[in-house]
């Protein structure tokens, strides 16, 4: 199962090489009747890349290949967070065991330092 995470380019290097760590988040929910309000602390996935305004702020976007049937994380999934997709809120613990992580993009206007840490990782291998 391949999911998506926004970050900062500097958490996206730490996450790549040590795994996720879990944060607190707060969101208002559609629901037909009326919003609901929900706390959860965990990793942020979705079932996309979303666009900058719909999610966590950050420069990179990471993919997430879970090894992992849909029904382990089903009890995380937050409904109705974000319009046309699914949102889950995952704790690390039952993430970084069962993920691989790659730095899928980075904003170009921001990427000089993700860059240039690419080339000096080159240089010591």
């Amino acid at each position: 199962m391949t999911l998506y995470h926004r970050t900062t380019i500097g958490e996206a290097r730490r996450i790549v090489h040590r795994g996720f760590q879990d944060e607190k988040w707060g969101f208002i929910c559609d629901d037909p009747v009326s919003p609901r309000q929900i706390k959860v602390m965990g990793v942020w996935l979705t079932d996309r890349v979303l666009e900058r305004d719909e999610g966590p702020p950050g420069d990179a976007m990471l993919e997430v290949v879970v090894d992992a049937d849909e029904n382990l994380i089903r009890a995380f999934e937050i409904e109705g967070a974000i319009p046309n997709g699914r949102l889950w809120v995952v704790p690390a613990e039952v993430l970084n065991p069962r993920a691989k992580v790659r730095i899928l993009s980075v904003d170009p206007r921001t990427s000089w330092s993700y860059e240039r840490d690419d080339l000096d990782r080159e240089e010591e291998l």
